[in-house]
């Protein structure tokens, strides 16, 4: 079975795959996972995250994926997405932050 993220030609024979893993995912981003109190890594499974939406009064930290961290305090527009690569999300109170998983094929 092909991966997810592969694309496929329009024509591919039925199977029991669904279109975005035949065809693909169209967006910037395919995925997300809300980070609550404690530490979340984005490793194995959750590999992959491109982007951050920060809830307003959210206290902790972004840890960079080639290093050095960013307090959450940093990101305050509201309703904003900040593209950034992270390579873990310490929400200390306040909260959640979203995690957004980018789609590697669409750049």
């Amino acid at each position: 079975m092909a991966d997810a993220n592969e694309v496929q030609p329009y024509n591919y024979p039925a199977d029991s795959r669904t279109d975005f893993d035949r065809l693909g995912h169209p967006g910037k981003f395919y995925s997300s996972i809300t980070c609550t109190t404690g530490t979340t890594n984005f490793t194995g499974s959750n590999f992959g995250v491109g982007a951050i939406m920060v809830m307003p009064g959210t206290v902790g930290t972004a840890s960079l994926s080639r290093g050095g961290a960013i307090p959450l305090s940093a990101f305050t527009a509201s309703n904003a997405m900040f593209e950034i690569s992270v390579s873990s999300i310490k929400v200390d109170s306040g909260g959640p932050v979203y995690a957004l998983i980018r789609n590697q094929i669409i750049r």
